[in-house]
């Protein structure tokens, strides 16, 4: 009789065996039902501040969390900051700075490790002014570190305040595969993000190509056009009542009219100047400083201390371009008659120093930086980017009365022609 009893122990133990792992086994693919949905939704979130939410909406839901909280690493700063909190009353805390190190945060940053803290009121790495924002009581905590091809991106955390309920190994191991995929996607939106500004930046600087562009088609070779087409209908008169009068009349137009064709093709040289392409930086710079001599009546003299190597297309294109730009700045608002270009290669420090100076009124440089947006100009940044972009280095040196020194430096060797062919 003692058999059957047993048997029917055994069945009914091995039932709720089952039973535990039927449940254990529909709460893993109800949380991988959660992550792939979030998952998706992170994919097509591109927007950062959206994406963040999510992410740790995402964070909290999967590991069924009380609280939870996204902390960026500031690399400029080497701080932490709460970018977003979600539950628990937290959410004062959005924008704290925290040393990178300090904290169990900071020790996940620093270790790159995940960890599990059973009860955080009795870690002593734990920051008693963070909790102190907490409407809850926390108990046990998860935090993971965010990283995204060996570079640390933040760290995320979730936060459990029921009595008796800790988190363990499984949902660590959850929160640490939802935070690597988030990682990834905080670079896609940071990526996005500043492919955006970069194409809002080159839309700014080509609307400010045109109005240049068509600025200078009005003040100059518009009005010579618009005075060769009044002298030819003089002439026709001319031919008329006092012939002998128009053959000096022809002569004084067709001097308009070559002084016309030599704008043109200067402002053709500036869009796209073919020298520099085909024979290099000096050469192109030589036409360019006797085109300024020619058509603007300046005093530009061009300066190169020794023979200077070509550079790539990329490099020399971008210095051609700073130095137009110091000059377009120096005719439209310096009131210079001189203006000088120096070109200083150093070779043995491995740098090329390009100087434009001139001696017109000079201005304010910080105040001008500081009203880019009123004033809706971007050539000191434009400038600086060019040379930051070939890795060099922008100065400007102005004083009220005293000039314009527009200075920048270089290094030859990783900008050669030929250091670019062998590469």
């Amino acid at each position: 009789m003692s058999e059957p009893t047993q048997s029917k122990k055994e069945l009914e133990t091995q039932i709720s065996a089952l039973e535990a792992e039927l449940k254990a086994s529909q709460k893993r693919i109800r949380i991988l039902n959660i992550i792939s949905e979030v998952d998706r939704s992170l994919t097509l979130e591109l927007d950062l501040d959206p994406l963040l939410h999510k992410i740790l909406a995402g964070a909290v839901k999967v590991t069924d969390a009380s609280a939870g909280s996204l902390l960026l690493l500031d690399e400029l700063t080497d701080e932490l900051v709460f970018a977003v909190v979600e539950g628990g009353g937290g959410e004062s805390l959005q924008g704290t700075r925290i040393a990178s190190d300090k904290g169990i945060a900071g020790w996940v940053a620093t270790n790159r490790q995940p960890l599990i803290v059973d009860d955080v009121n009795k870690d002593n790495r734990y920051y008693h002014i963070i909790a102190a924002n907490f409407d809850i009581r926390l108990t046990s905590l998860i935090c993971v570190p965010m990283i995204s091809r060996t570079k640390l991106i933040g760290v995320l955390q979730v936060m459990q305040n029921t009595p008796g309920r800790y988190f363990g190994p499984v949902e660590q191991e959850l929160l640490n595969s939802f935070a690597s995929k988030a990682a990834i996607s905080i670079e896609n939106a940071r990526l996005y993000k500043s492919l955006k500004e970069e194409r809002d930046k080159l839309v700014i600087v080509e609307d400010e190509v045109r109005k240049r562009l068509a600025r200078d088609l009005h003040d100059g070779p518009t009005q010579f056009v618009a005075a060769i087409i009044m002298n030819m209908e003089f002439i026709k008169e001319l031919i008329d009542s006092a012939p002998e009068y128009a053959p000096d009349e022809v002569d004084k137009t067709l001097g308009l009219a070559r002084k016309t064709l030599k704008q043109l093709r200067t402002l053709l040289f500036n869009l796209r100047p073919i020298t520099l392409e085909t024979q290099g930086l000096i050469p192109a710079l030589e036409v360019y400083t006797e085109r300024l001599r020619e058509t603007d009546k300046l005093k530009v003299s061009l300066n190169v201390k020794q023979e200077v190597d070509r550079l790539t297309s990329r490099a020399e294109i971008a210095i051609f371009a700073v130095i137009q730009e110091a000059v377009n700045n120096a005719k439209k608002y310096a009131r210079t008659s001189t203006i000088k270009i120096m070109l200083q290669p150093d070779p043995g420090n491995d740098q090329l120093m390009v100087i434009i100076k001139d001696n017109g009124q000079g201005f304010d440089v910080q105040a001008v930086r500081q009203q880019y947006d009123k004033r809706g100009s971007l050539g000191i940044i434009n400038m600086q980017e060019r040379i930051e972009a070939i890795n060099g280095h922008l100065k400007i040196q102005s004083e009220i009365g005293k000039g314009t020194e527009v200075i920048f430096t270089l290094p030859i060797h990783e900008n050669l022609l030929e250091n670019s062919k062998r590469t």
